[in-house]
């Protein structure tokens, strides 16, 4: 059974996508999915889609619809469960290399 998943996910950028220069963002995403691996794959196939790729998910779990997760993350919500085929994007926290 599909269920809103939230993921936490690290991603490449191409050089000038971001104001901040940075190539290499953090991201909250929401997207429907089975599971993990399902959210995962879908994630990956929508950023190559900008020629972004997926670096790594720091964590992803189904929403706790009991949970209030902060205005960006709950609008979010909002708009996947009215859209079956949604993967929602976050604000991007970019951060440069040492």
């Amino acid at each position: 059974m599909e269920r809103i998943w939230l993921v936490t996910s690290e991603v490449l950028v191409k050089p000038g996508d971001l104001p901040s220069g940075s190539t290499k963002a953090f991201v909250n995403v929401t997207t429907w999915a089975d599971s993990l691996e399902t959210a995962r794959e879908k994630l990956s196939r929508y950023l190559e889609t900008y020629k972004w790729h997926l670096i790594s998910i720091e964590k992803a779990n189904p929403i706790d619809e009991a949970h209030d997760y902060g205005d960006e993350i709950e609008d979010m919500i909002e708009r996947t469960r009215v859209n079956p085929q949604a993967i929602i994007l976050g604000h991007f926290h970019s951060y440069k290399e040492n």
